[in-house]
C-alpha cells in the first residue's frame, strides 16, 4: 500500500497501516490450496480476531474524527455522512458505526476493550450496544454495567443471532422483578394504542370483488382467528370432489360463512329494531328465468353513474334509446328538455355492485335479502318479505329430521353454520315449509345453485341429490349415509 506524505513526514499510524497493508497483500497472494485441513479453523479464527481489532481501530478513529470535526474538511453535514463518503458504507450502516463508536468511548468501555482485544466480533459489539440502549432510561449506571458484563460473558458462547435474542430479554435477566412491572406497563400502553388505532375501511368494488382493510389489536385478531379456524379446515372429499382451495381462500370462505351466522343470530346488531338486511333491485323476468343481474343497494358502490344520457338528434326518437313515450327532444339532468342534438336522460341507474340472478336466488333462500322486483317500466311490483325465510323453529325441525349438520352427502358442517335452502325456490312458488326445505352449508348451497346439482324430496321423507351429468352421466340418486343421520 502506498502512503503519500508531505515533506517526508508520516505519522506512526500511517506507517503501521502501510505495514499491515503489505502483510495483508502478501496473505492474499499466498495460495490456500496447500493449507493443511487441520489449520483451516485456526486461520479463520485468526482472521476474525484481526477483523475485530481493525474494526476497533476504525471506530476509535471515527470517534476522534467526530470530536475534531473532520467532516468539515470535506463539507459533510454529519460525521455519518463523512464516514459514508470515505468508506462507501450505506447511510444506515454509517450511522450505526458512528453511534457505536461514541458508545464504546463513553459508556461501553468494557465492550470496546473486548473488541480491540479480538474477544468479540464487530457484530456482537453492535448487538451489545443496541441491547443496552433499549434499557429503560431511568436504569442507573450500575445496572447497565451489570447488563454489559452479562452480555460480554454470553458473547463467548453465543453467536450474533443468539446474543441478539438474549439482549431482547436483557432487563428480565438482570432485574426480573422490576422487569415484570415495566413490561406490564409497556404492554398496557401498547394495547391502549392498539385499540385506539384499530381501523376498518371498505375499498372500491371492481369486477365483483371488494377489498376490506383492517388493522386489529391482538386480542380481537386472536378471537377472529379462533372463530374462523374451525370453518377454514379443508372439507373432506365428497361427491363434489376434493377441497382444492388455498388456505387464504378457505379463510375468506370461512369469514363469509361466519358473517352469515352473525347476521342470522337473534341478538344480531340492528338499526331501529330492524334486523340487518340488504335490498336487491332487478326485473321480475330476470329473477324467475335466472338471467340478467340485480343491483345491491348499499353503501358499497362500483362508482357507476346515477343516470345515463345519450346524444340525440332532433325528432329521432329511435336513436335516443329511451323507453316507450320518450321524446326526441334532449332532456337535461334536471328533467328539462334541451334543443336538437342535445342529450336525453334514458334511465336512472341505482348505484351499487351488480349481482347475478343466480346468486340473488341463492341469497334469497336464507338471508335477510329483500328483492325489489321491477316490472318492465321500472315500477316496483313487489317487495319480498322476510316471512319467506324459515323460522328458527322450522330450522330446528329440519335439523331434527335430517341431522344437525349440512345434509349434503358426506358433509359434516354443524347445523349452526348451515343455511336453509328452498328445494323449490320461493320465486317459483315454493312454500316455506318442512317438505320444501333442507339445511346446507354455504359451500354446498352454492354447489346446488351453480354447479348443476338437483336436490329433491325422496320417498323416505328426506332430501336426496342428483349429480350433474359431468359427474355421473347416469345421474344416479345420492342419499346421505344412514350413519350421517345419527343425532349428535
Amino acid at each position: 500500500m502506498d502512503i503519500d506524505t508531505e515533506e517526508g513526514f508520516a505519522h506512526p499510524l500511517m506507517r503501521w497501516l502501510a505495514d499491515v497493508g503489505a502483510g495483508i497483500d502478501a496473505a492474499i497472494e499466498c495460495p490456500t490450496l496447500s493449507l493443511p485441513l487441520d489449520q483451516y479453523e485456526r486461520a479463520l479464527r485468526q482472521i476474525a480476531v484481526y477483523e475485530a481489532k481493525l474494526a476497533s481501530l476504525r471506530l476509535s478513529l471515527t470517534r476522534q474524527g467526530e470530536l475534531n470535526e473532520v467532516r468539515k474538511l470535506s463539507g459533510a453535514a454529519t460525521t455519518a455522512g463523512w464516514v459514508q463518503q470515505v468508506t462507501r458504507m450505506g447511510r444506515r450502516e454509517a450511522s450505526v458505526s458512528v453511534r457505536l463508536a461514541k458508545a464504546l468511548d463513553q459508556t461501553l468501555r468494557a465492550t470496546g476493550e473486548a473488541l480491540s482485544g479480538g474477544e468479540i466480533s464487530l457484530g456482537q459489539a453492535q448487538v451489545i450496544e443496541r441491547a443496552i440502549r433499549r434499557l429503560p432510561n431511568d436504569v442507573d449506571a450500575e445496572v447497565k454495567a451489570e447488563a454489559e458484563a452479562f452480555l460480554l460473558d454470553s458473547a463467548q458462547a453465543l453467536d450474533t443471532d443468539d446474543l441478539d435474542k438474549a439482549g431482547k430479554h436483557l432487563y428480565e435477566v438482570i432485574a426480573p422483578e422490576d422487569a415484570e412491572r415495566r413490561i406490564g406497563k409497556q404492554l398496557e400502553e401498547q394495547e391502549r394504542r392498539a385499540r385506539e388505532n384499530r381501523t376498518l375501511a371498505f375499498g372500491p368494488v371492481r369486477d365483483g370483488v371488494g377489498t376490506v382493510f383492517m388493522r386489529l389489536d391482538v386480542p380481537t385478531l386472536a378471537i377472529l382467528q379462533a372463530l374462523l379456524d374451525p370453518l377454514a379446515r379443508p372439507r373432506p372429499t365428497g361427491p363434489d370432489g376434493p377441497d382444492l382451495r388455498s388456505s387464504e381462500r378457505r379463510y375468506a370462505d370461512a369469514f363469509a360463512e361466519f358473517l352469515g351466522v352473525a347476521q342470522a343470530a337473534v341478538d344480531a346488531p340492528n338499526r331501529g329494531s330492524i334486523r340487518t338486511r340488504l335490498t336487491l333491485t332487478m326485473s321480475y323476468d330476470g329473477l324467475v328465468n335466472k338471467v340478467g343481474y340485480a343491483t345491491l343497494n348499499s353503501v358499497l358502490t362500483d362508482s357507476g353513474p346515477t343516470h345515463l344520457k345519450v346524444k340525440t338528434q332532433a325528432g329521432a326518437c329511435g336513436s335516443c334509446g329511451a323507453g316507450d313515450g320518450a321524446r326526441g327532444d334532449a332532456v337535461d339532468g334536471d328533467g328539462s328538455r334541451g334543443g336538437p342534438g342535445g342529450q336525453a336522460l334514458i334511465g336512472y341507474r341505482i348505484t351499487g355492485p351488480p349481482l347475478s340472478a343466480t346468486l340473488v336466488r341463492q341469497l334469497a333462500c336464507d338471508a335477510e335479502i329483500i328483492p325489489a322486483v321491477l316490472g318492465g317500466d321500472g315500477t316496483v311490483l313487489d317487495l319480498g318479505r322476510g316471512t319467506r325465510l324459515f323460522t328458527s323453529s322450522q330450522r330446528h325441525a329440519l335439523a331434527e329430521r335430517d341431522g344437525y349438520f349440512c345434509h349434503f352427502p358426506n358433509c359434516r358442517r354443524p347445523e349452526k353454520w348451515t343455511e336453509a335452502h328452498h328445494i323449490r325456490h320461493w320465486i317459483d312458488g315454493g312454500a316455506t315449509d318442512l317438505n320444501n326445505g333442507v339445511l346446507l352449508c354455504q359451500h354446498h348451497h352454492t354447489v346446488i345453485h351453480t354447479q348443476g346439482w338437483t336436490v329433491r324430496m325422496g320417498p323416505d321423507g328426506h332430501p336426496e341429490y342428483l349429480p350433474p351429468p359431468w359427474i355421473d352421466p347416469y345421474q344416479n340418486v345420492i342419499r346421505p349415509d344412514d350413519a350421517n343421520l345419527l343425532r349428535r
